[in-house]
């Protein structure tokens, strides 16, 4: 079951699944600059999380704080904590650095790294590179092919080595992951599309029935590896 309402600066919007596994949004927003989200999943299986962002857009800049469960139960403040910041040098070029804090339990030591990224803005498109403090870089490229159509590509790759850096998802390994994707708009739908290098497609068909209504259809198929 899916709901959607929009109500002047008020965005909310639920999902529940055959799982009983519910899923739910909310954003409102104060001004035209600022805006604050709120992203909560329930799971019958306990594995929950709940996400409190704020996202702050200045005349050139912008900066968004994020924070994934947040707790202080355990005696100590734990979950993920995240700053960004996107600083406009020239009108087409943008540096910005993203920090992050993480403790997983209060009987732990907090973890921290620092990434750094750059965007460029061309006229109908833009291309963005990230250095990653696990030791990875992650590009991106997308471009506007037409008023209906776009299309986009990602190259994610992790080296071994790179930086001293602590992985604080896992252990670092040596892969790369490219996906490709395009975007098209019809009158009164939209169709999103994407594959990636690792055999995984996926899409999502968004239809407006009514001005107050839509409907979203989305699939994914996700290959296996084969290793002969």
């Amino acid at each position: 079951m899916y709901v959607l309402l929009t109500i002047y600066q008020v965005f909310m919007q639920g999902n529940i699944d055959n799982d009983l596994q519910l899923s739910a949004r909310a954003n409102y927003r104060w001004s035209s600059a600022f805006i604050t989200k709120t992203n909560v999943q329930l799971a019958p299986s306990g594995q929950s999380m709940v996400q409190l962002e704020a996202d702050y857009t200045g005349a050139d800049f912008t900066t968004n704080i994020k924070a994934m469960n947040p707790s202080l139960l355990e005696g100590a403040m734990t979950g993920i904590f995240i700053g960004s910041y996107l600083q406009a040098v020239t009108p087409r070029l943008s540096l910005g650095m993203e920090a992050v804090w993480q403790r997983p339990a209060g009987n732990e030591g907090p973890q921290t790294a620092v990434s750094y990224a750059a965007r460029y803005r061309g006229l109908d498109w833009i291309a963005s590179a990230q250095l990653l403090a696990q030791g990875g870089v992650q590009t991106s490229y997308w471009k506007r092919l037409s008023d209906k159509v776009e299309a986009g590509v990602d190259i994610n790759l992790q080296f071994l080595g790179l930086s001293g850096a602590q992985n604080m998802m896992g252990g670092p390994e040596n892969e790369g992951t490219t996906t490709l994707g395009a975007k098209y708009d019809f009158r009164t739908s939209t169709f999103r599309g994407q594959v990636d290098s690792k055999g995984k497609v996926s899409c999502v068909l968004d239809k407006r029935i009514s001005p107050p209504v839509m409907v979203t259809f989305a699939g994914e198929l996700d290959h296996a590896k084969v290793c002969l």
